[in-house]
């Protein structure tokens, strides 16, 4: 039987988990660090990701991370030596509802009080600035052209070459199948392939797979796997422009921008939760059929592929980065709901903070997962793409 002893073991290889291996050896001088993989590194939603960041959230704690984690992308490539191929093309959020115009425009505030530059936009503005788009329902929106995208497998290798360098260990196909505890703190793990852990400190950072390890611990982890589906047509222009932003319907739930010279559909509409990747047989119909509504020029596009992942989901739609009471040395780090590449910069340095027993740089006492238990969720995040 092969035997590890670590400091910390992290379960999943994904953004989450590399970042905080990275920033426990960087900044907490942690460097027995192994994290964990039941397949290959970043195979799960990173892969799945297409590197959406934006400042655009309706609570005040998300935008700060972004703040935060996007100016870390800026110098990524000085630290790290991988270029994140940042493009600013911005996010447009619009709605057909006053309820959700009212959210839009505080959103818009409280980014525009915190430093943000975000735009709102009448619906005559966004027809003038988007023309192959139909605002026929549209009561207006709000854009940041400081929002946009970088890839996701660029800062996944930086974060997990750093790291190496450091001396953390990863374990590809290491599927974790028991995490042994004595009573009231853990001590370590068992893979499937019969390697056996010592640790005292594990976070689990699996994303949606998150609740199923913390079964393996007899607690519970309310992290749910949703499935999601983004339809990616051949190359078209067609009236629509190079660089577009990424174009929201918050109230039709579709989104709309651009793959290159391709363009890319989604829909937040919502589907059961598995982890099979299941979606309704006339899925694919809807979503075209919605997008070719708002643009009318899709008719004459041919889907070209699909990517499909699962997001992980919390009942309020935030994600927990705490410890995992009443389980000593046990924490976790997941339920981001799509938002985990564009937040791991900054989350992985404080939960690095907490499991070396630093107080965080950032209050995210909104993020305990004991909010549950004590029915004191936090606002749900209305912004979810």
């Amino acid at each position: 039987m092969t035997e590890l002893n670590a400091s910390v073991a992290i379960i999943g290889g994904g953004i989450i988990g590399a970042s905080a291996a990275y920033n426990l050896a960087n900044f907490q001088g942690i460097k027995d660090v192994v994290v964990l993989e039941k397949s290959q590194i970043g195979s799960g939603s990173t892969r799945a990701s297409l590197g959406g960041f934006r400042y655009q959230f309706s609570n005040e704690l998300g935008v700060r991370l972004s703040l935060e984690s996007i100016e870390i992308l800026d110098g990524f490539e000085k630290q790290f030596g991988y270029d994140p191929l940042i493009k600013r093309d911005g996010y447009v959020f619009i709605a057909s509802k006053e309820s959700s115009i009212t959210q839009l425009k505080a959103n818009q505030k409280m980014a525009r009080d915190l430093g943000v530059n975000v735009e709102y936009l009448e619906r005559s503005e966004l027809e003038n600035m988007f023309p192959f788009y139909s605002f026929e329902n549209s009561l207006g929106g709000t854009f940041c052209p400081e929002d946009g995208h970088a890839s996701t497998l660029a800062v996944l290798q930086g974060y997990v070459s750093k790291a190496k360098e450091l001396g953390v260990r990863f374990c590809e196909n290491s599927e974790v199948i028991r995490i042994r505890r004595d009573r009231s703190k853990v001590m370590g793990m068992f893979t499937r392939d019969g390697t056996k852990v010592n640790t005292s400190k594990i976070l689990i950072a699996a994303g949606a797979y998150s609740g199923l390890v913390g079964d393996l611990a007899s607690v519970a982890i309310p992290v749910k796997p949703y499935p999601r589906k983004i339809l990616v047509t051949h190359s078209f222009q067609d009236g629509i422009p190079k660089d577009i932003p990424i174009i929201v319907d918050i109230d039709s739930t579709l989104a709309i921008g651009r793959e290159g010279s391709s363009v890319i559909l989604a829909d937040n509409e919502p589907t059961e939760s598995n982890f099979k990747l299941d979606f309704p047989p006339d899925y694919d119909d809807r979503v075209i059929s919605k997008a070719i509504e708002k643009v009318p020029s899709l008719s004459k596009a041919a889907i070209s592929y699909s990517n499909t992942g699962l997001y992980e989901m919390t009942p309020d739609a935030n994600p927990i980065v705490s410890r995992v009471e009443p389980l000593e040395g046990l924490y976790c780090c997941a339920g981001f709901a799509g938002h985990g590449f564009m937040h791991a910069p900054a989350v992985g340095r404080l939960i690095a903070e907490m499991i070396a027993g630093s107080k965080p740089h950032r209050d995210i006492s909104s993020y305990a997962i004991g909010r549950f238990n004590a029915q004191s969720v936090s606002p749900e995040e209305q912004l979810i793409i």
